[in-house]
């Protein structure tokens, strides 16, 4: 069945290539609509930042401005899905609709951009998203964690550059948890479509992985043939580990359970974040 429909939210920044660009080339096996979304803010929620007191012209005045900063991003949002599309040779349509060569809509809401990204997740097969900087805004952040945590919706974390290779050698981080194998089954629609997968395990001490060969088993009746990896950890940050193993077996994609919110943040948004940032060469396909 694949991915019908593939949502990926624009800020009408730069950042918008890459997003549309990994959202395309992630539909392309399925002829997929790419649902884009553009969030507006709405200034009643901007107002309390500047206390009371402020007259009605200065009100109108931060309104107006907003409005206006508002109205350029949705303008460049347009201009990008456009590009992107057009680049990918897909049709634009007033919403989803099926094509035989994939489709894609635009969409402007009002509102807080990461509930009404969840809210539109929810109806998603897969949540594209750009690399996210500790320097970007912060409400990109939380969009991509409540995506994560509380749709059940796939996310796909864009590398920096876009490949032709897309998901053509995937790496599956496993744990033997939960997550892990809500993962594969999540992912199965590339790896059965993959050229090559391997499997990536971290061991810390003498603690075996558990489920490797169930694994193994269970891949095999989709006809995959998988290659193992164990990396002892010592004292190395898991999420460091597993890119450096992913990027050694040329992977062009990394499939990853998502974690509780705590462990989640430490692999991402604490010291980690850091690295992956700043070094990770592919996307990674994550499900909570």
């Amino acid at each position: 069945m694949g991915f019908r429909k593939i949502l990926a939210p624009l800020t009408g920044g730069p950042r918008d290539a890459t997003v549309l660009a990994s959202a395309f080339a992630a539909g392309e096996p399925f002829a997929s609509h790419i649902a884009a979304l553009f969030v507006r803010p709405d200034p009643a929620q901007v107002m309390p930042f500047f206390g009371e007191g402020l007259s009605g012209a200065v009100v109108q005045e931060v309104v107006d401005i907003a409005k206006a900063a508002a109205d350029k991003a949705s303008q460049e949002a347009r201009k990008n899905l456009t590009a992107a599309a057009a680049a990918a040779g897909v049709a634009l349509v007033d919403g989803p609709q099926m094509h035989a060569g994939g489709s894609a809509s635009f969409r402007e809401v009002q509102g807080r951009f990461s509930d009404c990204v969840v809210q539109a997740a929810r109806l998603a097969d897969l949540v594209a998203f750009g690399r996210i900087d500790e320097n970007d805004r912060p409400d990109l952040a939380e969009a991509f964690d409540a995506a994560l945590l509380e749709t059940g919706r796939p996310v796909l974390l864009a590398a920096r550059a876009p490949s032709a290779n897309f998901a053509k050698r995937v790496a599956i981080a496993w744990d033997g948890g939960k997550a892990s194998a809500h993962a594969v089954s999540a992912a199965m629609d590339y790896l059965v479509r993959a050229e090559r997968v391997e499997i990536l395990t971290v061991r810390r001490g003498t603690a075996e992985v558990t489920g490797l060969e169930d694994l193994r088993d269970y891949l095999a009746l989709y006809g995959l043939s998988c290659t193992d990896h164990t990396i002892d950890a010592g004292q190395r940050p898991v999420g460091e580990i597993l890119l450096e193993a992913a990027a050694r077996t040329g992977a062009s994609m990394l499939v990853l359970g998502g974690y509780g919110h705590s462990r989640l943040r430490q692999l991402f948004w604490g010291g980690v974040t850091r690295h992956v940032a700043s070094h990770a060469e592919l996307p990674l396909f994550l499900v909570h």
